[in-house]
Order: structure tokens, then C-alpha cells, then sequence
């Protein structure tokens, strides 16, 4: 499990950088103009003759290209620790799998868990979007969000490993199978319905706000799925070379020749 971990920690670093290189060129553009729509309307917004809003100490485009690339990979690092948990749960619910088949799984069940059903209740907006006012409050019902789906992606994966172990025909699994994923889409439905959303309004071109989004999102994907991309091939390399990552109790599968 240590070994592990500190594989994904390590490769989510690498993730960070290549997410962050693909941000600067793609997603920062829409950035820049969405904070100049902002500017444009807060100066239409000002009494005639008044001043502008202070906007406090500038940060050059470089920096701030800098810094979004050091956040992403701070992130990315903190995504290696919640991918090997798991990464983990994979392998405990199927044992005989490929490495690389689940460290793909963990990292595509890390992106809709902790990214996209999050994005589905609050789509992220470019900066300058929101009010301050409403900043804890939409903190508090994101986060209590993530905290969500984090507890039903768990919850399904130990439910599938309990299915798997007490019934050995797949006569036997299928309905039951058919009933988690109906009570996780009922679970998911609920979420969607019954927590609150982002109240404030989003004052930006639609096109413009569904490219920021869009861009956002693919990102997310980017970080997840080259986290479990590297850690499987990583895994694979070290089984090839006769060492392996796991326990000796714990290994199930015999090493990749």
C-alpha cells in the first residue's frame, strides 16, 4: 500500500505538470477574456465619474501562469492519495484483474467521483464569477457534495465485493447487481435534487462559459486518467522487472512476464 502510494503521489506530480502545460494552452485564453468581460462590466456599472474598485496587487500573466501550474500539480498529488485509496478498493472487489486495467478503473471512478457528479451540481465558473457573500455557502454545499459521492463510490465497490463473494454464478449476481445500480442512480438523483445550487448568477456569454466549462472538465479527466495511466504502467514496469509493488500477503495475481 506504501509503495503505492507513493507512486501516485509521484505521478500525480507528472500529471499536474502535463494538466497545467495543457491548461496554460488552451483553458487561460478563456480566462483572460472572461475576467475582461468582467472588468468591461464593472467599469459600465460604476457611477458616472466614480471610481473603480481597487483591484488590489497585480500579478503579472507569467506568475499567474506559474501559479496555476504549482496548484494543479499540489493538487494532482493530493488526487495520488485519494487514487490510492482506490486503487485499493479496485483490486480488493476484482483481485484478478490486470494492473493496468485497475489503475485505469481507479483513476476513470476518481474523475466522476471527485470531479464530474461534483460538476454536474456546481459547474465551475471563471474567476470574477460569484459573490462574496455567498462564497462559504457555496464552499460548505460543494464540499458536502464531493463528501457524497466520495461515501457512495465506497459504498458501491465494498456492495459489489460483498456480491461477489456471496455468489459465485452470475445467474445469481446479475439482480443484485441491477438493484446497487439502481439505488446508486436513485442516490445520485436525490443529490442532484435536494442540494442547494449556486445561487448567484453567472454574468458571462453562454459560448464562452461553456468552453471555460468544457476545457475544465476535460483537465479534470487529463489529471485523473494520466495518474492511473502512469501508476499502471509503472506497476507493470516493476512486475517485469521481478519487483513487486504489493505485500507479499496481500498479492493475488502473479507477476506480469
Amino acid at each position: 500500500m506504501y509503495r503505492i502510494l507513493l507512486i501516485a503521489v509521484v505521478v500525480g506530480v507528472v500529471s499536474g505538470l502535463l494538466a497545467g502545460g495543457f491548461h496554460n494552452l488552451f483553458t487561460v485564453p478563456v480566462m483572460e477574456r472572461a475576467i475582461g468581460l468582467e472588468e468591461a462590466r464593472a467599469a459600465a456599472e460604476a457611477p458616472a465619474g466614480g471610481a473603480l474598485p481597487e483591484a488590489g496587487v497585480e500579478v503579472s500573466l507569467g506568475m499567474q501562469r506559474i501559479g496555476l501550474v504549482a496548484g494543479l500539480v499540489i493538487i494532482t498529488a493530493i488526487y495520488g492519495l485519494l487514487f490510492t485509496g482506490g486503487y485499493w478498493l479496485t483490486r480488493r472487489v476484482a483481485p484478478n484483474w490486470h494492473p493496468l486495467a485497475i489503475a485505469l478503473v481507479a483513476g476513470a471512478l476518481g474523475f466522476w467521483t471527485f470531479s464530474l457528479f461534483p460538476f454536474f451540481k456546481y459547474p465551475v465558473n471563471p474567476p470574477g464569477v460569484g459573490e462574496e457573500s455567498t462564497l462559504l455557502y457555496r464552499q460548505y454545499f460543494q464540499l458536502l457534495t464531493i463528501f457524497l459521492s466520495a461515501a457512495a463510490t465506497v459504498g458501491v465497490l465494498l456492495a459489489i465485493k460483498v456480491i461477489n463473494t456471496g455468489a459465485t454464478a452470475l445467474s445469481h449476481r446479475a439482480p443484485r447487481y441491477l438493484g446497487l445500480a439502481v439505488a446508486y442512480l436513485i442516490f445520485v438523483a436525490a443529490v442532484l435534487l435536494l442540494v442547494p445550487g449556486n445561487p448567484d448568477p453567472v454574468p458571462v456569454p453562454v459560448d464562452l462559459l461553456q468552453l471555460f466549462r468544457t476545457l475544465t472538465v476535460i483537465g479534470h479527466f487529463l489529471q485523473w486518467m494520466l495518474l492511473g495511466l502512469g501508476v499502471g504502467l509503472v506497476i507493470m514496469w516493476k512486475q517485469r522487472s521481478g519487483r513487486s509493488v504489493f505485500d507479499a500477503t496481500t498479492t493475488r495475481r502473479p507477476a506480469v512476464q
